[in-house]
């Protein structure tokens, strides 16, 4: 098993299990703006805004944790028929592509939340700052990028896509 590897099995078990404090977090902070709503006559002010911060990551986290899985849903109906050389190659291209434009998306991303113009923006409803909600998008970004690299490395190193890539929980 590749350093790579290692370090995107580690990386996905994190993911994991900030996804399982997001989805506590936004259950809980639902629950309690209900309650305050409908019991006290009295809702947390800003609880709809922080509930859909919580459900950006949440789907960026998600969507990592995807990636290192590979249970993405694939179109296989013309690659299902190629020999298997043809079907490693395009794989490799895909995952190569996947690569490129998640590292211009971590760069761009960087750029973007620490530029002037993320800075001056506030949450409405309670003042902060947006900045440091909006870094789910480079974390995003360099997560699933060591996931396909590491996917990468796999594949070369072995030599076959069906053997690196792991099961597919749905295929078209």
């Amino acid at each position: 098993m590749s350093r790579l590897m290692v370090i995107s099995d580690g990386l996905v078990r994190v993911e994991r299990w900030a996804s399982r404090l997001l989805v506590t977090a936004f259950v809980t902070l639902i629950v309690a703006n209900v309650a305050m709503r409908y019991v006290l006559t009295r809702p947390i002010v800003f609880a709809e805004e922080l509930a859909a911060i919580l459900l950006v990551w949440l789907a960026f986290t998600a969507t990592s944790i995807t990636i290192h899985d590979r249970s993405q849903i694939g179109v296989t109906l013309l690659t299902g028929h190629l020999p298997r050389p043809f079907r490693h190659s395009i794989d490799l291209a895909v995952r190569v592509i996947v690569a490129a434009i998640l590292a211009v998306l971590l760069w761009t991303s960087l750029t973007w939340v620490r530029s002037p113009a993320v800075s001056f923006e506030q949450i409405i409803t309670t003042g902060w700052p947006k900045a440091p909600f909006f870094w789910i998008v480079p974390i995003f970004a360099a997560t699933a990028l060591i996931h396909v690299l590491a996917q990468l490395a796999q594949m070369v190193a072995e030599g076959s896509a069906d053997e690196a890539a792991g099961p597919r929980k749905a295929e078209i």
